[in-house]
């Protein structure tokens, strides 16, 4: 089956480029060797709805309250393991353990020293990473939510990613 070499529409005249399946215009087959064929559309079938809980506070506005229940897991604190950082000099990032926080340390990539300070989130910080006390898999954490309580993006525990 050789694609369409463009030219005229055998249908409407309408000069169209190469390489389409269907005019344009009249949306008609270009290739003879191609034959139109339908999709049978499947019967619709209604969803149930989804009542929410309605109440009126104090002032008589409508609170409502989602059938989905909240996650009562408690959060646990976790402190970060270390964190990844852009070298000042060479801005190649750096996966720095805790021990070497606060400490003078060297760039892997262009031996620059430098203090790898991590009580400031600066231009520097990018991430900070532990291990997961529910599933033990690897989180990286950017330094938004660095100080945060998120979720595991591989058992979607709550912790609490602490750095000090």
């Amino acid at each position: 089956m050789p694609a369409w070499p463009g030219g005229p529409c055998p249908e409407c005249g309408d000069d169209m480029p190469p390489n389409l399946i269907t005019c344009q215009t009249c949306r008609a087959l270009l290739n003879s060797d191609l034959q139109q064929t339908y999709v049978d559309i499947p019967e619709f079938i209604p969803l149930e709805e989804i009542t929410l809980d309605e109440q009126s506070d104090s002032q008589g506005s409508v609170v409502t309250k989602s059938p989905v229940q909240p996650q009562t897991s408690p959060v646990i604190l976790i402190e970060a393991k270390g964190i990844f950082r852009n070298c000042p000099k060479c801005r190649e990032e750096l996966k720095v353990p805790r021990a070497y926080l606060n400490q003078s340390v060297c760039c892997n990539h262009c031996q620059a020293p430098f203090v790898c300070d991590a009580t400031t989130v600066n231009e520097y910080f990018v991430a900070s990473y532990v291990d997961c006390p529910h599933c033990s898999q690897r989180i990286r954490a950017s330094r938004e939510f660095t100080n945060q309580n998120v979720l595991c993006n591989h058992c979607s525990q709550p912790l609490h990613i602490q750095l000090q």
